[in-house]
């Protein structure tokens, strides 16, 4: 098993939107990433359309993402992960 940090960083390659809230992929190493190198924004985040409109921006303009995971246990291949924060770098 292969355990990370709480937050990791890289370019948004998906961006996927649906009832319950957006898939974002990162465009690195997926065995660095969360459980499918998929990262879960909730649509019941308190600050869900300022992270949603963020992490379409970075899309959008290639910024690199810096995402950060709920909870304090780190990252782990094996299981799922939901977006605490974004922060962007100008």
């Amino acid at each position: 098993m292969f355990f990370m940090a709480t937050r990791l960083s890289g370019k948004i390659a998906t961006l996927i939107a649906d009832r319950d809230g957006a898939f974002v992929g990162l465009d690195n190493d997926p065995s660095v990433g969360p459980k499918g190198n998929i990262w879960r924004l909730k649509i019941d985040h308190s600050n869900y359309n300022a992270l949603y409109s963020l992490a379409l921006a970075a899309a959008a303009n290639r910024w690199k993402i810096n995402i950060r995971i709920e909870g304090d246990d780190p990252i782990n291949i094996e299981v799922d992960a939901a977006v605490k924060s974004f922060g962007v770098a100008f």
